[in-house]
């Protein structure tokens, strides 16, 4: 009986039917977020015997940070204090988008990892939604379009080159394979990798999109609906209106609107200043950021190289469509040039941004696919004569574009069981343990350090790269004591430490001075003190 009485609802369904064009961008998004899944699902599936992964291959210290983030969101808190360093600080309302996911997780009794792997691949949809609204708001209808969302999609650059030649120094400085480490520099690699680069562009694509009818059409409903997508992006990345913002001004400048239109593109900026000027202060001003950004290094080779050939594929269609763009001189073009111009600023010229430089790379591929578009549309097609040759080339360069994404996607298969990417069941034994105790803080190696606060509602002395004040020397520090140089009760008591965590992953000897372990199973111990 309820199932004929839900045929006719089934039916219903059946018959909705996608926007006209909206078709390619939800099929291309299921296809590349179910792919995505796959290197997570083989590793998990495949676990060697007494080990257990941990759920990341790419930037796992960082991706740790944020299960970290979400945890304090889970357990009611909106402000942020920093857990992988004991130097106290009045905590911030940073990392406000990772926290909010963690509150929603535990609101739908999620798990966050799962909540994590789940925005990854919703991300895929609206990246890819989000950005052929982009894309239709920059070209013409046309195949150029198609394109540039196939391009969008799957282009990695040309760092492989770079590993393939082992990395060499050029003009004296060590080259990197930036589109293999950077995600945010490709959609597919940020829907690969970490969500929030997924949705700081999405949000970005939206806001520009709906700014700039908002100035056109004079909306302010407009400008409110794109403040609210300006605000978004703030929440993960605070310093993006600060480059797009001055990019619509020179677009607006050089294409006037109406009055009503600058109202409303002001308004569109003014619903996210507050959180923007908000980050800055607190950027300049709060102990934990001003710890963790001083010793933040993911920072850009200075030559450029290699920064050139992670983009390469992009770059060279686009550079053939500058040109036509000045030639032009439309708002939207005006927009994106300047957008370029003022990142290129940022990049190589002095200014206050500093550490910061790398973070103004989100949602670059946006201006750089469009831009490809028209260099292969408008400039390369037309020079050919040959038919066939004008229907092969751009499948050919797209599928050139892509073998960085393929090398992406397979390698985690290869090497899923490495240890970097699992701890003992053992160790993820003690974690479930201390999550049931009491907070506190955590003596343990850097290594177990990265999980603790991932996984328990505790603070280590010494536990990620960056966000550990005086990371390196406390890692020494921390690992003799675990080995028994030093009597480690003595120093956790002294620096008011809850417990000390040891496995026999650290190696040879065990901490001195703790007596006989509150918890312990082979090859794991923890001690609680007082």
């Amino acid at each position: 009986m309820a199932v004929t009485a839900a045929r006719p609802a089934l039916r219903a369904a059946a018959r909705v039917r996608l926007p006209a064009g909206w078709g390619l961008p939800f099929a291309l998004a299921a296809v590349i977020g179910s792919l995505t899944l796959v290197p997570y699902l083989f590793a998990w599936a495949t676990e060697p015997r007494g080990h257990v992964f941990m759920g990341f291959f790419f930037l796992n210290d960082d991706a740790n940070t944020y299960l970290s983030k979400m945890r304090q969101g889970w357990e009611g808190n909106w402000l942020w204090h920093n857990r992988y360093t004991t130097e106290s600080g009045p905590g911030a309302y940073f990392f406000i988008w990772w926290i909010a996911l963690g509150r929603l997780a535990a609101v739908l009794h999620v798990p966050l990892i799962g909540m994590f792997h789940l925005m990854r691949f919703a991300g895929a949809f609206v990246l890819l939604g989000w950005g052929w609204s982009f894309i239709k708001q920059f070209l013409p209808e046309g195949p150029a379009r198609r394109w540039a969302l196939w391009f969008l999609a799957v282009g990695l650059g040309m760092g492989y080159v770079i590993q393939a030649l082992g990395a060499p120094s050029i003009l004296g400085i060590q080259s990197d394979t930036l589109d293999w480490r950077m995600p945010e520099l490709t959609a597919f690699y940020s829907i690969l990798a970490l969500p929030h680069f997924v949705w700081a562009a999405a949000f970005q694509a939206i806001a520009i999109v709906l700014t700039l009818r908002a100035a056109e059409r004079g909306s302010l409903r407009l400008g409110a609906l794109a403040g609210l997508a300006w605000l978004g992006e703030s929440s993960i990345h605070a310093q993006m209106p600060l480059l797009l913002a001055p990019a619509v001004a020179i677009a607006l400048v050089v294409r006037p609107v109406s009055g009503r239109g600058y109202v409303a593109a002001a308004l569109a900026f003014a619903v996210a200043a507050p959180y923007v000027g908000y980050s800055y202060y607190e950027s300049q001003h709060s102990p934990e950021v001003l710890r963790w950004s001083a010793q933040w290094r993911n920072n850009l080779p200075p030559e450029g190289v290699s920064l050139a050939l992670a983009l390469l594929p992009q770059l060279l269609l686009a550079a053939l469509a500058v040109p036509g763009a000045i030639r032009r001189r439309s708002r939207e073009d005006v927009f994106l040039l300047a957008w370029l111009l003022l990142l290129a600023a940022i990049l190589w010229l002095p200014n206050p941004a500093g550490n910061l430089r790398r973070r103004f790379f989100d949602g670059l591929y946006l201006p750089l696919v469009v831009l490809a578009a028209r260099g292969m549309w408008e400039v390369l097609l037309p020079r050919l004569r040959s038919l066939r040759a004008r229907r092969l080339v751009p499948f050919s360069y797209v599928a050139f574009a892509a073998m960085g994404s393929f090398v992406l996607l397979l390698a985690p298969l290869a090497i899923s069981h490495s240890p970097q990417y699992s701890i003992t069941t053992s160790e993820r034994h003690g974690l479930d343990w201390l999550a049931a105790q009491p907070a506190g803080a955590v003596l343990s190696t850097d290594r177990l350090g990265l999980y603790v606060p991932a996984y328990t509602p505790d603070t280590v002395y010494v536990g990620q790269y960056s966000e550990t004040y005086n990371w390196r020397a406390k890692g020494r520090q921390a690992l003799d004591l675990l080995t028994g140089h030093g009597d480690a009760g003595a120093f956790a008591r002294e620096h008011g430490l809850r417990y000390v965590l040891w496995s026999d992953s650290t190696g040879a000897g065990e901490p001195a001075g703790l007596g006989e372990p509150d918890y312990s199973e082979p090859g794991l111990k923890v001690w609680r003190l007082g």
